[in-house]
């Protein structure tokens, strides 16, 4: 019966955190350059269980146990760990020149506090007092020359990353300004969150890659990948399992409290 408390509430722990993702998810529906989470999840050791009420033989070699066998029992579930997925969400025209979207694989780079290097796929962008290409919060956008200052009154980014800008409308004697730097990483999987749709690269992403025929579509945002009805889905279906190993865990707790309160008593 403690066991049977253990395995419950383990479950109702890795529910609960699975839930909290899927908050998190829905939370972010509308937030560009967003990717969705998924909760992973392990199985603990399962143990054999054995007949009660039957003894070991005891050999010269040592005990045999001839208990016969009921089967195996689960200890519970744990959290292997939140994965990010990073499939390609829906992209949006806004016809602003400032908003940019990746249509396939990469991020921005983008330099933030303490001058330290941070990918997105986020690309609502704006132009701070200096002129510089910033993110929404300030950080700014970094291109192959450093950073990208368009001091024309006209600018366009091409499909492969160029920014060009031109003093006329008509783009006469256009300028070359600089070349976006999109990388992309062998192992997504060591990206990290570090919120505001920002990934940091952990020494197991491995080193960024400049690709060099990326796809950039101006006046466009990738949107969230998260699927709305998925999500409400999956959190019923969380609800629901939690609620069951609740129920578990009251089982057992009153049958613990049978066992000590009435089966114990003297009569």
């Amino acid at each position: 019966m403690i066991r049977g408390l253990y395995t419950g509430t383990m479950g109702m722990l890795a529910q609960w955190t699975d839930l909290d993702v899927v908050a998190n998810n829905l939370a972010n529906i509308d937030t560009s350059g967003y990717k969705k989470d998924a909760t992973i999840f392990m199985p603990f050791d399962q143990i054999l269980i054995h007949r009660l009420h039957d003894n070991y033989v005891i050999t010269p070699k040592g005990p045999i146990d001839r208990r016969p066998e009921v089967g195996s029992l689960g200890t519970g579930v744990g959290i292997s760990e939140i994965a990010t997925l990073y499939s390609q969400g829906p992209i949006q025209k806004t016809d602003n020149e400032f908003d940019l979207a990746i249509s396939g694989n990469g991020f921005f780079a983008i330099e933030g506090p303490q001058n330290k290097i941070f990918y997105t796929r986020n690309g609502t962008f704006t132009l701070d007092a200096q002129g510089y290409l910033v993110t929404q919060d300030g950080y700014k956008v970094m291109g192959s020359k450093g950073y990208i200052q368009i001091t024309q009154k006209n600018f366009s980014v091409g499909e492969n990353g160029l920014v060009l800008g031109a003093e006329s409308a008509d783009w006469k004697s256009p300028q070359e300004i600089d070349l976006l730097k999109i990388v992309d990483f062998k192992d997504k999987a060591g990206l990290q969150k570090v919120g505001n749709s920002l990934f940091e690269a952990t020494k197991y992403a491995g080193e960024p890659e400049i690709l060099t025929q990326p796809k950039i579509l101006q006046g466009y945002l990738e949107k969230s990948n998260v699927n709305p009805i998925e999500e409400m889905v999956k959190m019923i279906e969380v609800q629901r399992i939690y609620e069951i190993n609740q129920r578990a865990v009251t089982s057992f707790d009153d049958t613990l409290k049978t066992a000590v309160t009435e089966v114990g008593r003297v009569g």
